[in-house]
């Protein structure tokens, strides 16, 4: 790995031209960043643009490391009645350009996330809305369309922005600088595209000071590159790294990891009659799917060895999976468990489903996208061909997997028979995954956006939908917990693990990870 490493040293050194010795300056600090920002529009949807720009911008509710909601520009936040909630903000808030914070720009800010066109936004997350208003200079008031009891965690993604940059803002106004104008503990100061952003302390930020004059993000895709800018001091701190990189960092480094919050699962077309990568064992084509019958989904979700795909492909890139979300997310069942690994017992669930023979599959999967996506398929593969279920992968970029994946067939449905997918909890509530990838579509609900197997199940959908318009959060949880062991008994979807998130860093820098996997320079401190 070492000198793998040192081939990348060049290009980061070419590419940022800070390949400096010795340790980096006290008040800088340098992050080799994996994923390149997308859009310096705060309010279009991305992982990465979420994790820088939060630097910039603060919302009316932050996450603790757990993705809990506390306070940030709300002080506070309660139900005036169910469909109404009230928000009281922080008094003596500025922006970086010095204008006070008010509830106008909050409005104003909710409201353009709302209406911002394009196929990443947080529109999804504001779905509840029915209005904003300023109903005082500090206090902001949400009519919901519904009982919405997630409404400030799904508000807590917003950023805020100050209303005097009207409706022309664009991107080219976020990218420049002028319009990226935000209340965080730091400001914008430059965007290289491909190569990094930089970030300058926010000397009037309303909240505790950071230590940071200057922050920069260093875009640095390729792990060894990334494992070479930290090997020789060029950045302090590198985000995403694999377990197959951690013996370049035994000596004078430390490593800190996280489960985190992104699940991968496999999705099942349990919609169609025919399902076009299913085949019977002979190879000709099967007049029923058999993804619809229950036994054979419980028979592929017992033939997965999980713990085998921790121990010998994933180490320390992963954590098996339990249920939908990992501990400490609120709906963790300690309860529920996915049935055990057992072949045996899959066989003869496949026999009493009616396939004593098996039959052939194909399973789709993403190359590039996730932590050994790959080779996690060919693993899955392995086992369902051993109870008599003959598999075949198919791997191919995420560009292409996406888009025939989750809309390519007929109609706009997704294409594939089974499928590799992530997706997860990223307000720290199981509801987020229940209503996204376990309630069934409905385009005009918006429910189901991410249910790409069509699983149906009116009770579980009963349940989603009374957890959803409760705002007791321990009947709330109970109804969550209920649903998803309803939901995974009947094969809705297979879990297989949730992603870890990584870091390496030098001896004299900590972390406190979050399991959202962000690499926050609040949380991270000089010894």
């Amino acid at each position: 790995m070492w000198s793998v490493a040192r081939r990348g040293l060049a290009m980061v050194c070419l590419a940022a031209s800070m390949c400096v010795g010795g340790s980096a300056v006290a008040a800088d600090l340098k992050i080799g960043f994996k994923a390149e920002v997308t859009s310096a529009d705060p309010h279009v949807l991305n992982g990465a643009n979420r994790n820088i720009w939060a630097h910039v911008y603060d919302a009316l509710v932050a996450q603790d490391h757990q993705l809990r909601p506390k306070p940030s520009l709300a002080l506070s936040w309660k139900l005036v009645n169910p469909t109404t909630w009230e928000f009281k903000l922080r008094p003596n808030v500025k922006f970086s350009n010095g204008e006070a914070l008010s509830a106008e720009d909050v409005k104003y800010s909710i409201d353009r996330a709302m209406h911002l066109s394009g196929p990443r936004t947080f529109r999804s997350y504001l779905k509840d809305v029915e209005s904003v208003s300023a109903s005082g200079p500090l206090t902001v008031t949400i009519k919901t369309k519904r009982v919405s009891p997630t409404l400030p965690e799904n508000v807590g993604l917003i950023a805020v922005l100050p209303k005097s940059l009207g409706t022309t803002v664009n991107e080219e106004s976020f990218a420049n600088g002028k319009s990226a104008i935000g209340s965080g503990p730091y400001k914008f100061e430059s965007w290289a595209h491909g190569q990094n952003l930089v970030l300058a302390k926010n000397p009037d930020y309303w909240g505790d000071k950071e230590p940071w004059d200057k922050v920069t993000f260093l875009f640095v895709p390729r792990e060894p590159a990334r494992a070479a800018a930290l090997l020789s001091n060029s950045v302090d701190i590198i985000n995403d790294i694999t377990a197959n990189m951690e013996a370049s960092f035994r000596s004078g480094y430390k490593i800190e990891h996280i489960t985190s919050y992104m699940l991968n699962y496999l999705a099942m077309d349990q919609a169609r009659d025919v399902s076009p990568f299913v085949r019977g064992a002979d190879g000709k084509p099967l007049a029923k799917n058999p993804l619809k019958n229950l036994k054979v989904r419980q028979a592929l979700m017992t033939a997965i060895n999980r713990d085998g795909i921790i121990k010998f492909l994933m180490k320390g890139d992963a954590t098996a999976s339990e249920q939908l979300v990992p501990k400490g997310f609120f709906g963790y069942d300690p309860n529920l468990k996915l049935p055990a690994f057992d072949l045996a017992k899959a066989k003869a669930l496949l026999a009493e489903a009616g396939y004593p023979e098996g039959f052939q599959l194909t399973v789709h999967c993403p190359n590039n996208r996730y932590i050994n996506d790959a080779k996690l398929c060919e693993a899955v593969a392995q086992v369902f061909s051993q109870i008599g279920v003959k598999t075949d992968v198919s791997t191919m970029p995420y560009a292409v997997f996406q888009t025939r994946a989750f809309g390519g067939g007929p109609n706009g449905e997704p294409e594939f028979s089974v499928f590799l997918v992530g997706n997860g909890a990223v307000t720290g509530d199981s509801l987020t995954g229940l209503v996204s990838t376990i309630h069934s579509f409905d385009k005009a609900k918006v429910t189901g956006v991410s249910n790409y197997g069509r699983y149906k199940n009116a009770e579980v959908d009963e349940l989603i939908e009374k957890a959803a318009g409760t705002t007791d959060e321990k009947a709330r949880e109970q109804l969550q917990q209920k649903a998803a062991t309803a939901a995974l008994g009947d094969g809705a979807i297979i879990p297989l693990l949730h992603l870890n998130s990584a870091w390496a860093m030098k001896k004299n820098i900590t972390i406190t990870p979050r399991a959202d996997g962000f690499t926050m320079a609040m949380d991270i401190r000089a010894k």
